[in-house]
Parts: structure tokens; C-alpha cells; sequence
């Protein structure tokens, strides 16, 4: 049985899409997934320089309106984008284009090519 790909099936579900797409945090999240199997939250975080429950808000933003989907390791979260929602994957490389061009995506690139693997996600947390 193979997998049907996802597109936006209503214009609400499209709505909800460019309601994602309408913020720059989110779409700083989105950059930064382009080409990468997956992010931890922890990751996410240090580039972008926000909190942690910031982080996790826009993540929930995203995964309701299809964009990302989660996957739990321990105590750690990783998404990635979801790459069975056809609308976004052509609006993303749409916008990737322009992304490589702005100084605030080449920033949050760099720092995430840049920077050794964190030790969060290796280290448990206490409790």
C-alpha cells in the first residue's frame, strides 16, 4: 500500500497553511528544515536565540496546519518537514530561493552548519 500524498483538500486547510507561512519565526523554522532529515527543538532554540516554550508553540503552529511532524527520542523532540504535503514542499521551494538571499536565513544557516552538535541532547536532564 503506498502513501497518498497530502494536499490542501479545502480552502480552510489552505488558510491554515498561509497562516503558518505568515510569520517569520515560523518561516525561519522552515528554512532552516530545508534539506535536513531533522531538528531538534534544542537546535532550533539555540539559532534562533528564543526560549524554549516560544520554540515549541511555533512548532505546534506548524505541525497542526501540516507543515512539520514530531518524533520523541527520550525527552528530546525532533521535527521535519513533512514531505507528503505537496502544496507546502512547492511553496517552500518557491520561498527557498528568496530564503538564500536574505540575510537572516544565511545567518541561521550558518550557525546551525557552523556549530558542533550539541551536547543537549545527549546529556538527560534532571529531574
Amino acid at each position: 500500500m503506498t502513501k497518498k500524498a497530502s494536499t490542501a483538500s479545502s480552502l480552510d486547510d489552505l488558510v491554515l497553511l498561509m497562516q503558518a507561512l505568515g510569520d517569520a519565526n515560523r518561516l525561519r523554522i522552515l528554512a532552516l528544515l530545508i534539506g535536513r532529515d531533522e531538528l531538534c527543538v534544542c537546535d532550533i532554540q539555540r539559532v534562533l536565540d528564543m526560549p524554549q516554550p516560544r520554540v515549541s508553540r511555533h512548532l505546534n503552529m506548524l505541525r497542526h496546519a501540516g507543515c512539520v511532524r514530531a518524533r520523541r527520542s527520550g525527552r528530546w523532540m525532533y521535527y521535519a518537514l513533512r514531505r507528503d504535503n505537496v502544496a507546502l514542499l512547492e511553496l517552500l521551494d518557491a520561498l527557498n530561493r528568496g530564503f538564500s538571499m536574505l540575510p537572516e536565513f544565511i545567518h541561521d544557516r550558518n550557525s546551525l552548519d557552523h556549530t558542533p552538535d550539541l551536547v543537549c541532547c545527549s546529556i538527560p536532564l534532571t529531574d
